[in-house]
């Protein structure tokens, strides 16, 4: 290693040190406060305030050691999914919860660290395109065989029952942004990415015959994004967007439940105590949190019906107030900004692509579920991606986060050797 990518070493562990040490402080006093806040101390709250920083601490000086990776997107996304286990702690009547999600946040560290490990010695992309998409829709259709139907769709896949259950939309997502970033890096034609196109496309088929809608508003907007970033093609963009409108006015008048959401997504004081229950409730918990909120576990967040996954973030705005959840909201923002500025810095369209669908895939899911906790977009079913209770969906987006950490590794040692190959020739010169 030069010296040159030893001092830009030490330079990112200083600029991130005050992050880190507010991350493990925050972590550990949400914590000890869990653990505190009832008259018998809860002795899984108080593991969890050791392990929370502990692993935190752990996790950033490990990659840091293996990869030169971007530590403030590392940081900031452990601290989303302590911010998820904290929440979980202070509002589940039960303790399996928080325990559950923080084993599912251990199986995404392992598959982050696979992710950052895989991409980086991913040379020849193009040959596995093609494996990968038939793996994606196998896997997406195989709720068909091995699911059954919960809330109106038919997307989990059953491995042990009463004990483990699959979501696999959202282990595919990773899946759908490589194989879209290989179908469009270097081509762009619209002729020579139709297979792209065509296998998004069906993709959301399968999806949509399972009526998952959400999950096909992510593909299909995360297609369409991809797709201008790789062709700059306005024209064929809009005419894509076009589609989809069409699309779901026809799913409108096709599936009656998504009438009622768009009827309670209009006036969901229309029917309080059916339909618009959910999003009743959770207004209201968002006005009773406040500014500073209500405390941890002082609120009434189970009064919303999947209070802990699809609405986990009006739970979170009533203990935690407003204030906490707009920097939450500020959280995603910086990952967001920080993964394009990765996808700007890739030496090769396949990373820059992949980098650049990975994180517009984070912002768009993060914007559908508080759009629809807050009544500014219909419900649609998404998790909030690190913070929702649930294994399929942590692990998947720690997954995609440890590619977006291997790409900006890359781009870092590819900068260190510039600079060090410019600093030789001004020697020479010299």
């Amino acid at each position: 290693m030069g010296k040159v990518e030893k001092m830009r070493r030490a330079l990112m562990r200083s600029n991130t040190r005050l992050l880190l040490s507010g991350v493990l402080v925050f972590q550990l006093l949400a914590m000890a406060l869990v653990a505190f806040k009832d008259e018998t101390v809860s002795v899984q709250a108080l593991v969890l305030a050791a392990a929370l920083p502990l692993a935190t601490l752990m996790v950033v000086n490990l990659m840091g050691k293996l990869w030169p990776v971007d530590r403030a997107i590392l940081i900031l996304v452990l601290l989303l999914v302590s911010i998820g286990i904290i929440t979980l702690s202070g509002i589940a009547r039960s303790e399996v919860t928080p325990r559950t999600q923080a084993i599912y946040a251990v199986a995404g560290l392992v598959a982050m660290f696979a992710g950052a490990a895989f991409v980086r010695a991913w040379k020849s992309w193009k040959k596995f395109a093609v494996p990968l998409a038939v793996l994606c829709l196998l896997a997406l259709a195989s709720p068909w065989v091995l699911g059954s139907w919960y809330q109106g769709a038919r997307n989990w896949i059953t491995i042990i029952p009463d004990v483990l259950t699959v979501q696999p939309s959202e282990f595919m997502k990773p899946v759908l942004v490589v194989v879209l970033a290989a179908g469009f890096a270097n081509r762009p034609r619209f002729v020579r990415c139709l297979p792209a196109i065509g296998f998004a496309a069906a993709c959301c088929a399968i999806l949509l015959s399972e009526r998952d809608l959400g999950a096909v508003l992510l593909y299909f907007l995360t297609t369409v994004f991809m797709y201008y970033a790789a062709t700059s093609n306005a024209l064929l963009t809009l005419a894509g967007l076009g589609m989809g409108c069409v699309a779901a006015v026809i799913a409108y008048h096709a599936f009656p439940y998504v009438q009622d959401r768009i009827a309670i997504w209009i006036n969901p004081w229309s029917d309080p105590q059916d339909t618009g229950y959910q999003l009743v409730q959770a207004l209201i918990a968002i006005g009773s949190g406040g500014l500073f909120g209500m405390g941890l576990g002082l609120g009434s967040p189970t009064n919303i019906p999947l209070y802990h996954s699809d609405f986990i973030f009006a739970s979170m705005a009533e203990e935690f107030g407003l204030i906490f959840a707009v920097c939450v909201l500020a959280v995603y923002a910086i990952i967001v900004l920080r993964g394009l500025i990765v996808a700007m810095n890739a030496r090769t369209s396949f990373h820059s692509l992949t980098a650049f669908g990975l994180v517009v895939l984070l912002g768009l899911q993060t914007m559908l579920i508080v759009g629809g906790n807050t009544k500014l977009l219909p419900l649609t079913g998404v998790t909030l991606p690190l913070i929702s209770a649930g294994g399929s969906s942590l692990v998947s987006t720690m997954l995609s986060m440890g590619l977006l950490l291997g790409i900006s590794s890359m781009n870092a040692e590819d900068e260190a050797r510039d600079i060090e190959q410019l600093a030789l020739k001004e020697e020479v010169s010299l």
